[in-house]
């Protein structure tokens, strides 16, 4: 993999995601809504998929629940929607290299996190309407993982969350520069089903997980203020395993690289522009 062109192509989504979000702003808003959807969707899909697994406690359970959950991010990375989460990789990179300000990334990361929870929200409501979750009863694997995500620590959620985004951002940068599109959208798959089998903590996904739960008569365990106790950590270890883990170290690790790339790049635009003063 050539980490220097994958790095490029982050800059260059950071780049154009600042501009949608500057110039039009309501635009940005609703590609980070359709995130949260494409979430919903790929929960419901799962819950659908697993749900019989999960009664009868079988070992596959999580294994099919990952692969299934990882239509998510191909919806996401080939439907044009903005997750928070990516931006994360996405914005350290861009704006450690002076292509975008820490302003102009709090503004993107704000506008983005809010939309993809109204997203899940909207998307919640709208399915609550269809029965789909009530017909399976109380005892369904969509209420037993908002439990248990719940009822962890504070630490533990924060620690998932480093995981968790550590792997979605590698499941996003790793495909980047391969040639074969099958591949890709297979190595995000199961890249995506790692961090879920593992029970790693994705905060857009829990947003979407408990507005679904929530949204529908559910156990008196789950609730709003237990919805809140997982997802601030998750905010907080999400943004360390996103910006830190991958935006940071591989911008870190390709530096030399990376300057001669872009020295190249500002040579070839001052010929061009010299070009065009003679003509």
């Amino acid at each position: 993999m050539n980490e220097v062109e994958a790095l490029e192509g982050l800059r260059n989504k950071a780049v154009k995601s600042t501009k949608t979000m500057k110039y039009r702003p309501m635009e940005y808003l609703v590609r980070a809504m359709l995130a949260g959807v494409f979430i919903g969707f790929a929960i419901i899909f799962t819950l659908k998929s697993i749900n019989g697994l999960f009664l009868n406690e079988s070992p596959m359970t999580s294994l099919v629940g990952g692969w299934t959950f990882g239509v998510a991010l191909v919806l996401i990375v080939y439907g044009g929607a903005e997750l928070f989460t990516g931006n994360t990789m996405y914005f350290t990179t861009s704006t450690m290299r002076g292509f975008t300000s820490r302003a102009e990334t709090l503004k993107v990361w704000t506008l983005c996190f809010i939309g993809n929870g109204l997203g899940g929200l909207l998307f919640a409501l709208l399915l609550a309407q269809t029965g789909i979750i009530q017909e399976l009863g109380q005892n369904n694997w969509l209420f037993a993982v908002s439990e248990t995500k719940i009822h962890h620590t504070t630490w533990e959620i924060f620690t998932r969350a480093i995981f968790c985004n550590w792997m979605v951002c590698l499941a996003i940068f790793i495909p980047k520069n391969m040639k074969n599109e099958f591949g890709q959208i297979i190595t995000m798959m199961m890249l995506v089903a790692v961090f879920f089998a593992s029970g790693f903590d994705h905060v857009i996904a829990n947003m979407a997980l408990f507005s679904l739960a929530l949204v529908v008569p559910h156990p008196e365990t789950i609730s709003l203020a237990g919805a809140v106790h997982n997802l601030v950590p998750a905010l907080f270890g999400n943004i360390i395993g996103g910006a830190i883990f991958m935006g940071m170290v591989y911008t870190w690790l390709n530096k030399g690289k990376l300057e001669v790339e872009e020295g190249e790049e500002k040579s070839t635009t001052k010929i061009a522009f010299l070009k065009k003063q003679k003509a």
